[in-house]
């Protein structure tokens, strides 16, 4: 719901993604985005994962978004240093912020 994209519920994962990245209005900045967020949630997910078999460590769903919205704009940043937008702009709309929306 913070991008505004309803859920994907496909079996396998290569459908996952296939369908998350396709819901694009078929503009390449936006599919990269997407495939962005993508990346990030399976990471966010693998570390999660591990940090609750390996360190009995868990975290809610919402603070797991948080964690998506926090890496997806720190990799942005790292990739771009002249990103013109603050986290909290991205927090509440990223695809404003990045002129795709």
């Amino acid at each position: 719901s913070w991008i505004g994209i309803s859920l994907a519920d496909p079996k396998l994962l290569q459908d996952h993604f296939v369908q998350f990245i396709h819901t694009s209005s078929g503009l390449r900045a936006c599919r990269s985005f997407l495939q962005l967020l993508w990346l990030c949630c399976i990471w966010v997910m693998w570390s999660e994962r591990n940090n609750k078999v390996f360190k009995a460590k868990e975290s809610t769903v919402y603070q797991m978004l948080d964690k998506v919205k926090l890496h997806s704009f720190s990799w942005l940043k790292a990739y771009n240093v002249n990103l013109g937008v603050n986290s909290h702009m991205w927090w509440s709309s990223p695809f404003a912020c990045l002129d795709i929306g």
